[in-house]
């Protein structure tokens, strides 16, 4: 049985770009438009991979339960908690 490892692929790095330039154009973004436009399969995992990357990436939850993902401005109890955690570093 073959195993799988988990890695960033030259792929993801693309999908992730194209997430966030899209992100950047002031638009919102669900997981079929991830799936159409872009052909990322799990946009929770490249999300979770820009946020990790500093990337203030919202969740918006649609009262149809619809979730989309938006750009936003870190709020100050975010820069904070980042300042806490990582140090100045994080901001240079």
């Amino acid at each position: 049985m073959a195993t799988t490892t988990t890695t960033t692929t030259a792929a993801t790095k693309t999908q992730n770009a194209k997430i966030l330039n899209f992100l950047r154009s002031g638009q919102s973004l669900t997981a079929a438009q991830a799936v159409s436009m872009f052909g990322v399969k799990t946009v929770s995992a490249r999300v979770a991979e820009l946020r990790a990357a500093g990337q203030p990436i919202y969740t918006n939850v649609s009262k149809a339960g619809k979730t989309s993902y938006r750009l936003g401005v870190p709020s100050s109890a975010m820069i904070a908690a980042a300042y806490a955690a990582v140090g100045s570093s994080v901001f240079g």
